[in-house]
């Protein structure tokens, strides 16, 4: 049986990190790989006064150093020039911290992030003394936010959550964090409060979101932490797109994979992705001797999921639906349309090329897409896949090789270092069918 370790969870990475910079202890993140988005939030908090460094270790992993934290009074930082590459994790957590830190700090981005939204972000930290020059990348930022009640809407992006919740509990007095509506992916705030736990930070649940003391500090204050230094844990999100490869490769089905490196009490919202296998008819349990996951067996059966608190696993689970019988419903979908790209166009396009036909429903201003399986029929013997510059969509088309049982050819592969660099690599070494990569 193959056997993998999950890489590092950059979403924990991102959210440590800025912690860390927050901190006046030099802190140290260990993490397994080093993604693009996780250089785009290393270079941002040193464009906002942070002193950083990246060490390679012997067995593999990272160091993540914050030596000196970023400034952390207002206006200590004069002015900032701020590059979030592709990471919308990377704009939408630092500018309510530039908004704090900087007398003026301007984001800029890549790729499709000026398009991805930010109003409702700006909108908030406009109501609290902030000045913003525009709803999108590139903007300018400056003035000084107050404490207060900061209404944000909770089905458009947690990120919003997440990036005011490192910024409320640094001002001068109490803020009430107001969520309207529905919170969709959840388990990312859930994330980001562990996080500021770990630091010290102190929040009150409140039925409409939080209540956040102000005049705190960042101090590592978690079992954690030793010596300064705190392991990121395993991603969930990545982590279903090596599994489901060695789950559609007929050779490969009956012998499994064993994944290790995975928490089973993660409050990530992805661990759902072992239980949807369940639905499909996968073989999927947690081994207590070996603290690995063990994974076997073709999908067979359609499932119906709700995605709208695990967004990021819908194109491998349509995928999976292409080649399970019947046809599969994932609901709640409509936020895709705001990825790197609209990945709910991009997974109908993929998932055509090899003869599966989707629809889309629009209810209420919800969408669901359903996937009718059992039908994959590839008319070309050289069939080209794009990634639409997404790696989540990179990685599907791998799956979907391994589901045909045959190389193909992937344009804009080179998405996949924005969370998984090495990924293809890892995948052609423990067997998988070696796609052309261009």
């Amino acid at each position: 049986m193959r056997r993998v370790t999950a890489i590092t969870s950059k979403s924990y990475v991102h959210r440590l990190l800025i912690a860390a910079a927050l901190c006046g202890e030099k802190i140290t993140v260990v993490t397994n790989i080093v993604s693009d988005d996780m250089r785009a939030t290393i270079s941002a908090l040193e464009s906002l006064g942070a002193v950083t460094d990246t060490v390679s270790a012997d067995d593999g992993s990272f160091e993540l150093i914050v030596k000196h934290p970023a400034a952390s009074v207002k206006n200590g930082c004069p002015a900032a020039s701020i590059d979030c590459g592709e990471s919308g994790s990377t704009a939408r957590f630092i500018l309510p911290l530039a908004s704090y830190v900087a007398e003026s700090a301007t984001l800029t981005g890549r790729g499709r992030l000026p398009e991805r939204p930010m109003g409702p972000l700006c909108d908030v930290l406009r109501r609290a003394g902030a000045n913003i020059d525009a709803d999108n990348l590139p903007m300018t930022v400056t003035g000084s936010i107050l404490p207060g009640t900061y209404e944000i809407p909770g089905n458009v992006s947690s990120q919003y959550i997440t990036g005011l919740m490192y910024v409320l509990p640094l001002l001068e007095g109490d803020s009430h964090l107001v969520i309207k509506g529905g919170l969709e992916s959840a388990a990312y705030v859930d994330m980001t409060a562990d996080v500021l736990s770990k630091f010290g930070i102190k929040m009150i649940k409140e039925e409409s979101g939080y209540m956040i003391p102000g005049r705190q500090k960042y101090k590592p204050v978690s079992d954690d932490f030793s010596g300064g230094r705190i392991v990121a844990e395993g991603d969930w999100s990545n982590a279903a797109y090596v599994i489901a490869p060695f789950i559609l490769d007929r050779e490969c089905a009956d012998e499994g994979i064993r994944i290790a490196g995975l928490d089973p009490a993660s409050i990530q919202g992805d661990r759902a992705f072992i239980d949807i296998l369940g639905g499909f008819g996968v073989e999927a349990y947690f081994d207590d001797a070996t603290s690995e996951y063990v994974v076997r067996g073709y999908p067979l059966t359609c499932v119906d999921v709700d995605c709208s608190q695990i967004p990021d696993l819908v194109p491998i689970l349509a995928v999976l639906a292409a080649f399970a019988d019947g046809d599969s419903v994932f609901r709640n979908v409509e936020r895709l349309r705001m990825k790197e790209c609209d990945r709910i166009d991009a997974v109908s396009s993929v998932l055509s090329a090899i003869g599966v036909k989707t629809e889309v429903t629009k209810t209420d201003g919800h969408e669901d897409l359903s996937v009718h399986g059992g039908g994959v029929n590839v008319p070309v013997d050289d069939l080209i896949l794009s990634s639409f510059n997404d790696h989540r969509i990179a990685m599907a088309d791998q799956a979907i090789a391994a589901g045909l049982g045959r190389s193909l050819t992937i344009k804009g592969a080179g998405a996949v270092n924005k969370s998984y660099p090495g990924y293809f690599e890892l995948m052609e070494k423990m067997g998988m069918k070696k796609c052309h990569l261009q």
